[in-house]
């Protein structure tokens, strides 16, 4: 028998949904967009992280038409999904023309003796793109989370599939919420009776309290009966911090699977209390860069151009302000002639010619 597992010809189509089963009357959540459109905190997730890579331009080879491709979807879908396709239009020359995004649903990944192709169905008929095998090398294919053996290797997770038991905890959670705060609102009445009585007494007694009752918010009863209000969240029950508690963790769990600071999905509870403002805002901009941006680099230079080179610039200085006074401490130590300080600030936008 020999030490390592034949590898076999296979395919598959990356999009598997992520499935949450429902509890409680819960609705069924069946896919990572599904996820994302009931959870704030992984709607800021998704758009924080999603805006942000978008906000990022190409410098080097062929990034003119890098920064005029819209990859909005791209990034969202990666993020989402775990996966993301792009085909590569080429000139006569070789030089790329045209970068057209593929939906995912579309894409067939094909693994045999090592070599992958892309079967991409049109099943719509409406995308700009043609159905076909496609070749390695013709295809952007960015891969997040990937597996380690055959055609794993080119499939994609998204971080939403770690986040299971999280989003079913806090969707229980806001249930109950909603449903304590409906009976505090509108609370359940319970008539105690002074002497014991039949049900149907009992319930002729029910009939004509809440007759005598209906719509009024006056409270009538006679010295039979002992009226009080039944409440889920009253003085000794802790229920309700507790379930904002498993809100707040879950909160801190999004942030958590997507490797930033819980700040940027609306809570601070898990940031070091201790840590500056600039200190967060680095590490959020080092795990853009190392666990997402450097997916989307790392595939364009093997495809398209190994001079590629991304400019985190709109991130960093979006005004210009740090490269204004940069140039000008520069200037005023000496270190950097006028001529060239004046070439820097027309070459990035801020001056004119």
């Amino acid at each position: 028998m020999g030490l390592f597992k034949k590898e076999e010809r296979s395919s598959i189509t990356p999009t598997q949904p992520v499935i949450f089963v429902p509890q409680n009357g819960f609705t069924l959540v069946t896919t990572g967009e599904s996820a994302v459109n009931a959870t704030p905190a992984l709607q800021s997730a998704v758009s924080t992280i999603g805006n942000d890579m978008n906000a990022v331009r190409f410098t080097g080879g062929q990034s003119k038409v890098l920064n005029k491709t819209d990859f909005t979807d791209i990034y969202r879908s990666l993020l989402v999904d775990g996966n993301s396709y792009m085909l590569i239009q080429k000139g006569a020359n070789g030089i790329v023309t045209d970068l057209t995004a593929v939906n995912n649903s579309d894409v067939t990944i094909n693994y045999e003796k090592g070599e992958v192709t892309y079967t991409i169905n049109n099943t719509s008929g409406d995308e700009p793109y043609h159905s076909g095998i496609y070749d390695n090398s013709q295809v952007l294919a960015f891969v997040m989370n990937r597996g380690i053996y055959g055609i794993e290797r080119y499939v994609g997770h998204s971080p939403i599939e770690s986040l299971k038991t999280v989003l079913e905890q806090s969707q229980l959670a806001n249930k109950q919420i909603e449903s304590v705060l409906k009976e505090s609102i509108s609370p359940k009445l319970h008539l105690e009776l002074m002497a014991d009585a039949e049900d149907d007494t009992k319930a002729k007694i029910k009939q004509a309290f809440m007759n005598a009752n209906e719509n009024d918010s006056v409270i009538i009863s006679d010295s039979q009966v002992k009226v009080s209000k039944l409440f889920t969240n009253d003085s000794s029950n802790d229920n309700l911090i507790n379930l904002s508690k498993t809100l707040s963790d879950s909160v801190n769990s999004v942030a958590t699977a997507f490797n930033i600071p819980s700040s940027k999905v609306g809570a601070n509870a898990q940031d070091d209390a201790q840590s500056s403002v600039d200190m967060i805002e680095k590490q959020y901009l080092d795990s853009l860069i190392h666990n997402y941006l450097s997916i989307i680099l790392n595939e364009l230079r093997e495809k398209i151009s190994h001079q590629i080179e991304l400019d985190i610039t709109p991130l960093t200085d979006f005004d210009n302000t740090k490269l204004i006074q940069q140039t000008i401490d520069l200037v005023g130590a000496g270190i950097l002639p006028a001529v060239e300080a004046h070439e820097i600030l027309v070459k990035r936008g801020v001056l004119s010619e």
